[in-house]
């Protein structure tokens, strides 16, 4: 059977010790131990406090794409769009989707860090895997083509996003860390051409461009 008279006999023990330690302890001692206790209650409720705060992605300014274009990766033709649009399908006869953008960097965001983001809002539709490959293109789609040339232009994969209704994508991987980590911003005017493209065989993203999907914010 468990006892505790070894407990009950090492508390006395220890309070007795405790009581000798404090009355022989120094009264500068004292205040010092008191101040490091209050900072240290101080810097834990900070931290706290940070820890609870909400993202600041969402607070930051941005700038959407200045063209969405839809690319048919069977027969080459790129479509102008009124909406986001990524999709694979293991039965549409290779007419897989994936959606072309062109940013066009304003003057407010000259001198500052970009980064690339991508938001849904809750009437986004999104099944499947729920990710999405994020390439670079070699330039910026030049505008609705019935079939091949010029192609989508895919050039670096920047990395892979895992999307969810009613926030921020997040990174499950980075290949390179232009735009996925802070990068400075292009000067004004500048244009750059981008690729989301599908992971996996059955995958369906789409998005109201006015109030969701890609963007670059800057800071």
């Amino acid at each position: 059977m468990e006892t505790h008279h070894s407990d009950n006999s090492f508390s006395t023990a220890n309070t007795a010790t405790t009581s000798i330690h404090t009355s022989t302890f120094h009264p500068l001692l004292s205040i010092k131990f008191k101040m490091l206790f209050k900072t240290l209650v101080a810097t834990v409720f900070a931290a706290a406090s940070g820890l609870a705060a909400p993202l600041t992605a969402r607070d930051d300014p941005f700038f959407a794409p200045s063209a969405i274009w839809q690319y048919n990766v069977r027969n080459g033709a790129i479509s102008s769009a009124t909406e986001g649009l990524v999709s694979k399908s293991t039965s549409n006869n290779g007419n897989d989707i994936t959606t072309l953008l062109t940013f066009t960097y304003p003057s407010e965001a000259e001198g500052k860090q970009c980064q690339f983001a991508f938001y849904l809002d809750d009437g986004a539709t999104l099944t499947g895997s729920k990710k999405l490959d994020l390439f670079t293109s070699n330039s910026p789609a030049p505008g609705p083509t019935s079939g091949w040339g010029p192609g989508n232009q895919r050039n670096i994969h920047l990395g892979r996003l895992s999307a969810s209704l009613g926030s921020f994508a997040t990174w499950d991987a980075t290949y390179n860390t232009y735009l996925t980590e802070k990068t400075d911003c292009k000067a004004a005017g500048t244009t750059e051409g981008f690729e989301l493209v599908g992971v996996y065989d059955n995958d369906v993203v789409s998005w109201n461009p006015d109030v969701a999907g890609p963007r670059i914010i800057y800071t």
